[in-house]
Formats: structure tokens, sequence, C-alpha cells
């Protein structure tokens, strides 16, 4: 796990990179303050300069290889250069000096800084032998230079794991970047003034001050109804993010050559899978994967709440590494966020260190603006990963393993659950559309009666703010010319996709938008805020196409969501939390508005209604709403979220009425 960045000139001038590369090196401390490394290319004849910064460890080995550093970054301040990476290590596998990048082939010609890990690397490392390849140390960046070296971009598809990496080509002056199958290592990119600029936050991008943070108007509209704008979009006008399952090559010449590698395979339930092949199988495939993501010459543990997910997950690492830490949020003043029963209970059952931390609104109002720089878009609630990331830090962790996928891919959000009643909705519109306008809460179902697919059915109820309702939330004319759910569809759904029913194209979207787009993205946000390396054995690729080969009927058994899940969690965990109503991992945002949180929602919301962004009678409304208990409490903090977002990243964007 690390933070990778860099420049490369589009339009073949040099340029002085090292004091934009320092500064994107510093704001990505906390992703590997173990090691750092930099790097210039040139599209001439003239070596790379491989450089240390502040970080770097002193390496003194004789026979260092090349890509060891000889001289500092400074010596090089006045450098020139088409190309420069900056680097930061978090060392989780072969902590020696030979895991140090950037890292080089033997033969000098490629450069890789890497992000992620590869779980199955002693695989691949086999798989080379008959290369002839003499490795250095035993990192899996080591494994996945030379597999690039050896088959270019086909190496991604023998890949396990999560990754986002850039390979310097010295020969053909060409950038190779890729990002994994379902998006879990972020990578983000700006093109401005003949340069490509990279990072894996936004924060860095903007730290290079090469790049000048302004609002996109189409991308702050579509996060105003998912809190993340859809990729490759973001709320950032000119920055995009390179889509999960997706290589990107550039060459020197300002050519983009954009490709998918991997897709979610929709249209291929297997219809003959029993019940008991479906649990045998997922059993088999989920143990491995837990197993894969145990591997690290660094200790591991585990988020346990007291769902289902989390649980198993951590029971399964129990039986393959006994004595493994589980961490815990107790909510003891709030019993219906509070798991900690259930959690205790399956804790019992094995051998497992269990940690514990009760979580009151101080801990969370004391440090909104670091969660709002964490979340770089504005997002519609406050997220417990902040408190237990930083728990887990306190313990000399660096790896943690999270049971984030299983409602995704197995059926556990009550949306699911709305396709019969949608189904029937359609049939019934025309009467729906008469009692529509009597309002009130006939106007969800003539809504959700009028979407005309069963992907645009779940981008529209995971939305906060529908279509309809950000026309009248926002003053800009041309917001009214923006569709949500039709730009989800565009984005995510090719023509040539089928879905084997309508409950797939639920899961199919959930892990486009929410999973790649949300989970991910905001996990990996506050992990590393604390140097922390979030590991989601759900997410492996080949428990995604398994998932996607399970009939929908091994899934959702009557009213029983997950219920195949559940038959694999059964003889793992404590009963309790098969029965335990679903509650999911959040914090009570919306009982603290009423109290501690207040006075600050009161603060924004005043605040952002003096901007030219929103109609204050709307907010104010939305406001009364919420306090009535008419609204829900996401829509409003999702508008405060955007006035901590401005405040965070912008100097003059939407500036006050009154020019403060």
């Amino acid at each position: 796990m690390c933070g990778i960045a860099g420049i490369m000139s589009l339009d073949g001038h040099e340029r002085p990179l090292f004091p934009a590369l320092a500064d994107m090196s510093r704001q990505m401390y906390v992703r590997g303050p173990d090691d750092e490394g930099y790097l210039a290319g040139f599209f001439d004849t003239r070596p790379v300069q491989n450089l240390a910064g502040d970080t770097t460890p002193v390496l003194t080995d004789l026979s260092s290889p090349d890509f060891y550093p000889r001289d500092h970054y400074q010596s090089a301040a006045s450098l020139t250069a088409h190309m420069g990476f900056a680097f930061r290590r978090l060392a989780i596998i072969d902590l020696s000096p030979t895991g140090h990048q950037p890292m080089c082939t033997r033969d000098g010609r490629f450069w890789i800084i890497f992000n992620g890990e590869i779980y199955n690397a002693s695989e691949i490392r086999r798989d080379l032998a008959d290369q002839r390849i003499e490795f250095v140390g035993h990192s899996d960046t080591e494994v996945l230079l030379y597999a690039h070296q050896t088959w270019g971009p086909d190496a991604l598809k023998r890949c396990n794991g999560m990754f986002a990496f850039a390979i310097w080509d010295n020969v053909e002056k060409t950038l190779f970047c890729a990002r994994d199958r379902i998006g879990i290592k972020p990578f983000y990119y700006t093109i401005t003034d003949g340069q490509f600029i990279f990072a894996s936050d936004i924060k860095t991008l903007i730290a290079s001050k090469r790049y000048q943070a302004e609002v996109d108007p189409e991308g702050l509209y579509h996060a105003m109804s998912y809190g993340v704008a859809p990729r490759p979009m973001t709320a950032f006008k000119g920055v995009r993010a390179l889509e999960q399952g997706h290589w990107l090559h550039l060459d020197g010449r300002g050519h983009m050559d954009d490709q998918s590698y991997w897709r979610i395979p929709t249209g291929m339930q297997d219809r003959k899978m029993s019940e008991l092949d479906a649990i045998d199988q997922l059993r088999s495939t989920l143990t491995q994967a837990v197993a894969r993501r145990l591997i690290a010459d660094v200790p591991v543990g585990t988020f346990m709440s007291g769902g289902i997910d989390s649980t198993t997950i951590t029971a399964i690492a129990a039986d393959k590494s006994p004595g493994i830490t589980a961490f815990t949020l107790a909510f003891a003043s709030d019993e219906i966020y509070d798991e900690l029963p259930q959690a205790q209970a399956t804790a019992a059952m094995h051998p497992v260190q269990h940690v514990v931390r009760s979580v009151n609104p101080d801990i969370i109002i004391d440090h909104i603006e670091e969660m709002t720089l964490c979340y770089e878009e504005p997002y519609y609630s406050l997220s417990p990963n902040y408190v237990i990331s930083q728990l887990v830090s306190e313990h000399g962790l660096k790896v943690i393993l999270a049971g984030l996928g299983g409602d995704e891919l197995f059926a556990g959000y009550s949306r699911a659950l709305l396709i019969k009643k949608w189904r029937l909705l359609r049939r019934i519109r025309p009467l729906l559309r008469v009692t529509s306008l009597l309002g009130g809460r006939f106007i969800r179902p003539y809504k959700r009666a009028t979407v005309s697919s069963a992907d645009r059915l779940d981008s529209l109820t995971f939305a906060i703010f529908d279509d309809v309702e950000k026309h009248k939330l926002f003053k800009a004319s041309h917001a009214d010319s923006f569709n949500s759910i039709d730009r989800l569809h565009q984005l995510y759904v090719p023509e040539d996709m089928t879905f084997s029913d309508d409950l797939e194209a639920f899961h199919y979207m959930e892990m486009m938008n929410y999973v790649g787009n949300h989970h991910v993205y905001r996990t990996d946000q506050f992990t590393m805020r604390f140097s922390l390396e979030g590991r989601f054995p759900f997410f492996d690729h080949e428990l995604v196409e398994l998932a996607f080969r399970i009939p929908s009927e091994h899934k959702i058994r009557g009213n029983i969501q997950k219920y195949v899940l559940r038959k694999v969690a059964e003889p793992l965990i404590h009963p309790s939390c098969l029965d335990m109503e679903k509650k999911g991992f959040s914090l009570p945002v919306g009982r603290w508005m009423n109290g501690p949180l207040r006075p600050l929602i009161e603060q924004k919301l005043k605040q952002v209604c003096d901007r030219d962004l929103f109609n204050q009678d709307y907010v104010w409304k939305s406001w009364q709403a919420f306090q009535e208990g008419r609204l829900a409490y996401e829509s409003i903090w999702q508008i405060v979220a955007v006035e901590l977002w401005l405040e965070a990243f912008f100097s003059n964007s939407f500036p006050t009425r009154n020019g403060r």
C-alpha cells in the first residue's frame, strides 16, 4: 500500500518537476511514511535520474540494484525533465530495501511505482521462472514489474489483487497506467498546460500547484445524489478517475489510449447450479480470498461489526491465523446502531483478540474538517471508518481485513426487495400518475413506476436527491439539463450488455456505482489517513465472478436476503448475527443532528445559503422537513457536506453574496 504521483509532458517540453513532485510527496506522507523515492525521465538518450527523499532509508549495500537512489532529490531541484515520479511506501511485503520504489528491471528499461497488493504474486513468480528472471527481493512490486515486461497489458489478467500503478518505458518513452478490476486502489489524473498529472488522491493533484481546483457543475450535480460523482467524472473540473478494470497508455506526443481489460460478467448465471453447489463454491472461494489477504510481512487484523459479512471474514481469518486481532466500535448510548453484543458472541467462538472502542459525538465533531478532506467530494454522511482506522493504527497494525461487499453481491440491502413491487407499480402506472398529483406518499411510487430498467431503479432508489429534487435545489439553470439516472446508465451499461434478471442488474449497478465510487473509495481514504492498508476478501475478482454466476434464487429466498452467504456463515458465527435486523456499519448522524450536531448544521446551512448555488427557500424547507420527520437526514447532511467541501478545497468558487 503506497501513494503514487507523477507528471509527464504531453507537448515535448522539459519542465522543472521536482519542486512539484516534492510537494505531492509531502501531501501523500500518510499513505507511505516508510520510504520515499523520485524519478526523472527524458525523451532523449539521457539516463534516468533516480533520487532519494527525506524518508528514504539509508541504502549501503555495495551490490545495490540500480533502483537504489544515490543522490537526494534536492540535488536535482533545478533539473528539467519530461517525466517525473514521486512515491511513498507503506511497507507490507518485503520490508527490506529491495522493496524500494521507483523500481526498475535489470536492463533499466521499465520503471514502476505501484500502490496495492498482488495476492497471487508467488504464482506469477513461478510462471515467470521460464523467463530466467533473477529477482532481487520478494516484493510483489518486482513480480508485477517483470510480468509487465514479459506479457505487457495481458499481465493484468493474471493478477489477483488491488492495484493502481504507473510504468515508464525508457526505450519507447511511454507511460502505462492501470487500475484493478473493482477499483479498490484510486488513480486520479488531470491534463493541464501540456502536462499529464496523476496521483493517488485529488489532494495530491492540488498540492502540485499545477492544477487549480475548480468545481465541475455536472460532477457536483451528480454528487448531490450519490455523494461522489460517477466515475470517471469527479466534482473537480478537469479531474478524472482512471476507471476500474482499465489501463491507460500515453506517449510523449500526447496520444492517449484508454482500454478496459475486465468487466463484471453479467448475463452468465448458471441456472443448473444447485443450492448445495452454490454454498460449496462460495465457501471455498471466500476461504481462499481471505487466506490470500492474510499474506503479509506485518501483523494483520480485521474490522468486525456484528453483521454477517465482517464476522464471517473474522471467523475464517481466525482459523487461518489464530490470535488475530478484531476491532469493533460500540454505540452504548444508541442500541439501533450498536452491534457489540453480536460481535462479542462471535469473538468468543474463535481464537481472536477483541479490541473495542466506544464512539461518542465529540470524537466525530472534533474531526469533521479532516474527514471532509478525506472524503474529497461532498459525501452525504459521516463514516465510522475514521474512528476504527485510528484505533487499529494505535495498536500498531498496518493491514486490516474488512467485510465490504457481501451486501452488494448477495442482495443484502432492502432496496433489492423492491423489484417485485416495481414490476407491480409499472403495471398500475396510469393510476399512480393520477394519485401522484395528490403529493405526499404517492410521489415516490410514481417515480419508481416511470423507471424503465432495474439498473435505473437502483440508481433512483440509492439517490439522496433525485433529479426533480435537484432541479429545485440548484439555482443554476444549466442543472436542468442534467439527469443522473440516465448518466449512470450511459456510463455503466454498454449497449451489448445483457442481464440474467432484474436482481442481477441491481447487483451490477451496486458494484459499479456504490462499490467502486463509494465503499472502497471512502474506506481507502480513511484507512490511508492512518497509514493502514484495507483488504476486502469479498472483492476478490474470482469471488465476484462466482457471485454473478450464482442464480438469483440462491441469493433471495422468499424474504430472506443473502441466503447462500447465510448458509456459508451459519457454522462460523453466532446465531445472533444471523437473526439481527440489519443495522449497517454507520454512525447515528440523524440522531446527533437534533442534538450535538445541530449548531454546526444550522451554521453551515446558513453559509451555503449565502452562496449563489442553492435555492435558499428549498434548503430551509428541507431542514424543516427533517425536523418534522418527513425527510431523511442524508439529504440535509449532503447540503452541509457541500459547504464543508467548498471551504476545504476552494478559495473563490461560488463566492458569498456579501463578499465574505
